[in-house]
């Protein structure tokens, strides 16, 4: 069985995904979907591997790739520690304010048919963040 525990929950006998597609199937954002397939492949030999021979014994060993996604509990922890690396070499050697804006569920796909309004969207972020700085001061 596999040992990853997300995949197990993911991809087990009772088919979680697969129901979870179902029924929520028109709301999952097409990237998602992406990375949950290639989550879904990932380490599997199937899907090519590498292959390495002992010079001294011949011991031979078939070593998977892996999906390098997002989602994926194995391959994101190396992109998560690397881009923890480069924050904290570049970006936190100065005062600074972390602030997230998001569009809505419900706005999503209006951004996503007119993408030219995120411009917009982003220079008003860019207005409430002068704000907020001058409330401070």
């Amino acid at each position: 069985m596999e040992n990853n525990i997300l995949k197990q929950i993911f991809f087990d006998k009772h088919n979680h995904w697969d129901h979870f597609q179902k029924k929520h199937g028109a709301k999952i954002r097409p990237i998602v979907r992406k990375e949950i397939e290639k989550f879904r492949g990932c380490g599997n030999p199937k899907n090519g591997f590498k292959l390495f021979v002992c010079e001294g014994c011949h011991d031979v060993r078939k070593v998977p790739y892996r999906c390098k996604g997002r989602f994926c509990t194995t391959c994101s922890v190396g992109e998560s520690e690397e881009w923890s690396r480069l924050l904290t070499e570049e970006v936190l050697q100065v005062n600074h304010r972390h602030v997230i804006f998001t569009i809505d569920e419900g706005l999503r796909d209006v951004f996503l048919l007119h993408r030219h309004l995120l411009k917009d969207l982003m220079d008003e972020a860019r207005l409430i963040m002068d704000f907020s700085k001058r409330k401070r001061k």
